[in-house]
């Protein structure tokens, strides 16, 4: 029976995780793996090319050295483990999953945040704050977008809610009230 991707990823993060954490390498790590997972993301279809059979083994080996060079040896020894298991097709699903456990640990959340305009770096730094104390976070990471349709105000999606104070919505519920 095989795994799927997301049970895979949970395994590899965890155990991952738990070493580098006894060994107060949790930062380290996570850093070296954020920077892995970019490489991965700027060359689509590294993972698949790695995991399937359209590349020699030798060029996949000096691909596999290529991506440890100048790795921790537990990042060296995920890639190695993941490379022997023919499991490269799910190096990015695990690097998010570690990412998941970082952000737990350490009280972090990301917030996708719309705004009508362009937030200023005092704007971003309140509305950063403001979100930290409603969620009970130590750090909150904004990924911020702008839609002039909102009118104003903001919107966020973060820890699995919405809030939504934009003037768009506001309008449209002053309008359903004045209907009934």
């Amino acid at each position: 029976m095989s795994l799927d991707k997301k049970t895979v990823a949970r395994r590899y993060a965890r155990a991952l995780f738990e070493l580098v954490d006894a060994d107060n390498e949790v930062d380290q790590t996570y850093q070296e793996l954020i920077a892995l997972r970019q490489v991965f993301e700027d060359n689509e279809g590294l993972e698949s090319a790695l995991a399937g059979v359209q590349m020699s083994l030798d060029d996949k080996k000096a691909l596999v050295s290529d991506l440890q060079q100048g790795a921790s040896q537990y990042v060296k020894n995920l890639i190695q483990m993941l490379f022997d298991y023919g499991r490269m097709d799910c190096m990015v699903a695990i690097i998010d999953e570690f990412e998941r456990r970082y952000d737990a640990k350490n009280k972090r959340i990301h917030a996708d945040v719309v705004t009508a305009i362009q937030l200023d770096k005092q704007q971003r730094d309140q509305l950063s704050a403001n979100l930290a104390k409603r969620f009970g976070a130590n750090e909150v990471v904004l990924n911020e977008s702008v839609d002039p349709e909102i009118l104003g105000g903001v919107i966020v999606h973060a820890d699995h809610k919405t809030l939504d104070g934009s003037l768009s919505s506001k309008i449209k519920q002053i309008r359903r009230l004045l209907v009934r």
